[in-house]
């Protein structure tokens, strides 16, 4: 007396199993892209959570915020501080004392709102710099690393690779401008100096708010998370490098994650998000003209800005 048997064959489970892997590799990319589209979001709504505060700001102090203080102090993420709900952070500041001075708990606190999902978030990469926030000796060399919180936004400084409104060394090898930017390099040493201008005016911006960069994505290339003077500390006032970038025909948007160079770019495919002085966020195309991202850059080049995209 024979017995039947109910199963699969094995050619059969093969078969199951090529199926499922068909349809798997068809529904990877949708979740990926999806995922993609939701983290770009994330990060436009960190840059128009930036740009409000930015406007806090200038209700508050009449100007905007300087990229940084006098004498290697804070940073304009620093004194954004109160306007992004992070009073407490704020109060651990003692603006009158250089960056290095601060307490650790001042310096290495990460905050979500500095951190784009597409590249990196406090949970799952390294969260403090490891190198280019060195204590300067009295002789100019460099000494301790005195780590501080990392981020991935970066203030316009304009056009020229530096933040000073007086000529200075720039990131341009061999070259020294004035900044152009809506971020620059304080009147005083502390907001104390109530009588010297921290940073610039509106009336400043004579291109208009809704053609002016203030805030973009911060060019990081791949494996360089924390170092030098790509992404040291947000908070380091002790340089420009890390809490800033400039764009323009010097300084094109990075093209790839691997691209070398000082600039504005994203991990955000073919694509940065900016943050504009109106207050309104837009995605730039990583292939816009170096000559419109420059006029974009400048407040007062006094031209007219093409359409772009």
């Amino acid at each position: 007396m024979s017995t039947c048997r109910n199963a699969f064959t094995l050619i059969e489970l093969l078969v199951v199993i090529a199926i499922i892997s068909i349809l798997v590799g068809l529904l990877l990319p949708a979740v990926q892209a999806a995922r993609e589209a939701a983290n770009r979001v994330a990060c436009g709504n960190n840059l128009k959570q930036l740009a409000l505060a930015v406007h806090h700001y200038v209700l508050d102090h009449q100007t905007l915020p300087p990229s940084r203080l006098q004498n290697q102090g804070a940073t304009w993420a620093v004194l954004l501080l109160p306007y992004i709900e992070q009073d407490n952070l704020y109060r651990q500041w003692d603006l009158t004392q250089s960056y290095v001075q601060q307490t650790p708990v001042a310096r290495q606190t990460p905050l979500a709102i500095h951190y784009c999902p597409s590249r990196r978030d406090a949970g799952t990469m390294p969260t403090l710099s490891v190198s280019g926030d060195e204590i300067i000796n009295a002789d100019g060399s460099l000494g301790q690393q005195v780590s501080g919180a990392l981020g991935d936004y970066a203030a316009n400084i304009g056009t020229t690779g530096a933040d000073s409104a007086h000529a200075m060394a720039s990131m341009a090898a061999c070259s020294s401008a004035p900044a152009t930017g809506t971020f620059q390099l304080s009147g005083g040493g502390s907001p104390a100096a109530a009588s010297i201008p921290l940073g610039i005016r509106l009336v400043q911006i004579k291109d208009g708010l809704s053609n002016t960069l203030i805030i973009g994505e911060k060019h990081v290339p791949m494996n360089h998370f924390g170092e030098g003077s790509y992404d040291c500390s947000l908070y380091d006032g002790g340089s420009w490098y890390c809490s800033t970038r400039s764009a323009g025909l010097a300084y094109p948007l990075a093209d790839s994650i691997w691209d070398p160079e000082w600039k504005f770019g994203s991990y955000h495919p073919h694509l940065c998000q900016f943050a504009f002085g109106d207050g309104s966020v837009h995605v730039l195309s990583t292939g816009i003209s170096p000559a419109t991202l420059e006029l974009l850059s400048n407040i007062a080049d006094g031209q007219v800005v093409p359409a772009y995209e």
